[in-house]
């Protein structure tokens, strides 16, 4: 809390001390009267955030006191505030990181008599923001606190219990809505809802009558809205290239009994971040799906600038149900295309019998970018040995980045890639458990084998590996001289292993690189087994820094 005081710069009056007796023939003469009251001495004010509290000493003879607030020290014409109170303090909340100057004076009972202004008190209140750590986490380790729940629709959250009035939107075309009334109940819980947005990023602003209390972002998207039993597939194929298709959070559909695909950009999101719609392959009435079968590919031939996916629970299961069949993959194609960005966004990828990304085939199709952000993977390989990214030699996944996501009780490897060039491959604050558990066959952590980088190389960064596999399991990573690899900031747990080095594997192990951890992987989290990465051991060195943040 600051305290600022002004300097008392009245001169206290020594005529009183000239006081004496003249003559006898004075005695009928008044007594000495001053023209003004005294200013009020030790006046300051002390700060809470932005909230001001204003103090003085008392006044002998004053009856009240009026305090005046400007932004210029010079100019009190148009006052922020003039209020006038009998007591010694006044409490004002203000707004944040601006420049006041204030001054007080001490009301008489007879008002030509009241005091002058004492010289202006400057202060400075902090930068405020309500929306700053707050809201709903997109599970990447960023908390938005405006953020689309509905169709047209942003969810606004705040520090809750804040003296709030209003919200005013406006979109990147300056179109606003103005005033959206924040009821006592919406201002005590944090959060309202605001409807009837239109597509774009909106600026949304949090006043307090006339006091701007913070300003934040969020994006309302959406051509195409599919209810809960609705035709994903027809919405897929109707959307016009760069359209986003939302589902509802929850629902569950599917996209047929064979392998969708994409010939065009397109976005296709949940409106949920907590809720995600369910994603899956059904039975339907043709050839039902089988252990091989591939969820989503692309069309042979094309090429699109962007295909994305946001608050999505991707199954392997048929129809959802884990009794049916449990199929091969989530992308594995095999056709010649180019596609500049495919990206997943908080979305769980799990029960896959072989992979959730392979591209094969030698079509020479690229994939420049490939994004996992904030994603859940778990229950992958254990049909096959494949990687969770899986490339071959003539298909190339020219950059890949894995960030803030969880990946446990994977068979084969995390990345694997033969053959040609790429540019770099980033894994930053991921938690990776119970992985290469393939005891018939050594299994590397990432493995290049005669792939050759031509960009960044190979980083990890923030990372927390847990337990591997048995016997023949775990290795480190392999790649060819002259490779570029970053590890810092990362931990492993004593159950972690990748190494000793099997004889003749070109293969190096990351450990030395990273911390130890005092304890298996079951000692620091909750309960990996199952998928419960919560910290268990809430003294650990890389609380808050490396791992998934969002347990």
């Amino acid at each position: 809390m600051k305290k600022y005081k002004n300097r008392t710069y009245g001169t206290i009056l020594i005529l009183l001390m000239i006081v004496g007796v003249f003559s006898a023939c004075k005695e009928e003469e008044p007594e000495l009267q001053l023209p003004y009251m005294f200013r009020p001495i030790n006046f300051n004010v002390e700060l809470n955030k932005t909230v001001a509290t204003f103090s003085w000493a008392k006044v002998d003879s004053a009856v009240s006191y009026t305090l005046q607030l400007s932004n210029d020290s010079l100019d009190y014409s148009k006052p922020l505030l003039d209020v006038t109170t009998t007591g010694l303090s006044l409490v004002k909340e203000l707004a944040g990181d601006t420049k006041f100057y204030a001054r007080i004076r001490a009301n008489a009972a007879d008002a030509a008599k009241s005091s002058k202004f004492n010289t202006a008190l400057s202060f400075k209140t902090p930068k405020e923001n309500l929306f700053q750590g707050y809201g709903t986490s997109i599970n990447t380790g960023v908390v938005y606190s405006a953020y689309m729940t509905d169709f047209n629709a942003l969810t606004v959250k705040w520090t809750p219990a804040a003296n709030v009035t209003h919200l005013i939107l406006t979109n990147e075309n300056a179109t606003a809505k103005d005033s959206v009334l924040i009821s006592a109940a919406e201002a005590l819980a944090g959060s309202k809802v605001v409807s009837s947005l239109s597509n774009s990023v909106w600026k949304v602003r949090i006043f307090n009558n006339s006091i701007l209390r913070g300003t934040t972002y969020g994006t309302v998207e959406g051509d195409i809205l599919v209810r809960a039993g609705e035709d994903l597939q027809a919405a897929l194929n109707s959307a016009a290239d760069g359209q986003v298709i939302v589902l509802e959070g929850g629902a569950v559909y599917n996209v047929g009994s064979g392998t969708y695909r994409f010939n065009k950009s397109v976005k296709l999101r949940g409106t949920l971040t907590s809720t995600l719609p369910v994603v899956c392959m059904t039975v339907g009435t043709g050839t039902p799906p089988s252990a091989t079968s591939s969820m989503l590919g692309f069309v042979d031939g094309s090429s699109m600038q962007s295909v994305k996916f946001e608050n999505i629970d991707f199954t392997g299961y048929v129809d959802n149900n884990t009794a049916a069949t449990k199929i091969g993959y989530l992308f594995n194609n095999n056709t010649m295309t180019t596609v500049s960005k495919l990206s997943f966004a908080n979305c769980n990828m799990h029960n896959f019998g072989n992979t959730p990304m392979r591209i094969q085939g030698a079509k020479n199709q690229v994939i420049d970018s490939l994004s996992i952000n904030g994603c859940k993977i778990n229950d992958i390989g254990f049909s096959s040995t494949y990687a969770i990214v899986n490339s071959n030699s003539a298909d190339l996944i020219n950059a890949i980045e894995i960030m803030n996501s969880t990946i446990y009780n994977f068979k084969g490897s995390l990345v694997l890639r033969t053959g040609q060039t790429l540019k770099s491959v980033k894994v930053i604050n991921c938690n990776i458990d119970h992985g290469m558990q393939d005891a018939g066959s050594a299994r590397y952590l990432m493995d290049f084998n005669n792939a050759s980088f031509t960009g960044g190389g190979v980083t990890i960064s923030n990372c927390v590996f847990g337990q591997t596999g048995a016997a023949m399991g775990a290795n480190g990573i392999r790649y060819v001289a002259g490779t570029s690899v970053s590890i810092k900031g990362s931990y492993f747990t004593t159950d972690y292993v990748d190494d000793p080095i099997p004889a003749g594997a070109t293969s190096t192990s990351i450990k030395p690189n990273m911390t130890s951890y005092k304890s298996a992987s079951t000692a620091l989290w909750t309960d990996p087994v199952n998928g419960n990465f919560k910290l268990l051991d809430t003294s650990f060195a890389g609380k808050g820094v490396a791992g998934d943040l969002r347990w």
